[in-house]
């Protein structure tokens, strides 16, 4: 049987000189608990510390403007590149004529099971 999953609303406010626990990471981050772990694994969120473990607002704050930076460098180096041309398979072909009306398919049916047996 499987855990109901919390609802954990993101926090609002970080303080820089509060202590926030590992159990708060899904509203920290906005993410759930094992993919902050294995971010906290890839190095990719600061390394969580103490005996209940977790990070100072700082941390959280300087990860937080860290990421900031880098969608802002992706975001201006996506509006410099050119758009790459559309595949040819992609691209919409015109179609045919049609030169004769479509038909109606009728379906067969089999014959009654009743009338089969006699």
């Amino acid at each position: 049987m499987t855990r109901r999953k919390r609802e954990i609303p993101l926090l609002e406010e970080i303080r820089p000189d509060q202590f926030y626990r590992t159990t708060l990471s899904p509203a920290i981050f906005g993410i759930g608990w094992q993919a902050t772990r294995n971010k906290v694994k890839a190095r990719e969120l600061p390394i969580p510390f103490g005996d209940p473990s977790g990070w100072t607002g700082r941390q959280i704050l300087e990860h937080r403007a860290k990421m900031q930076v880098l969608a802002e460098q992706k975001a201006v180096t996506d509006a410099a590149r050119p758009k790459q041309a559309q595949p040819d398979g992609f691209k919409n072909k015109p179609r045919p004529p049609v030169s004769a009306p479509k038909v109606k398919k009728l379906k067969l049916r089999t014959a009654a099971r009743g009338a089969a047996s006699a």
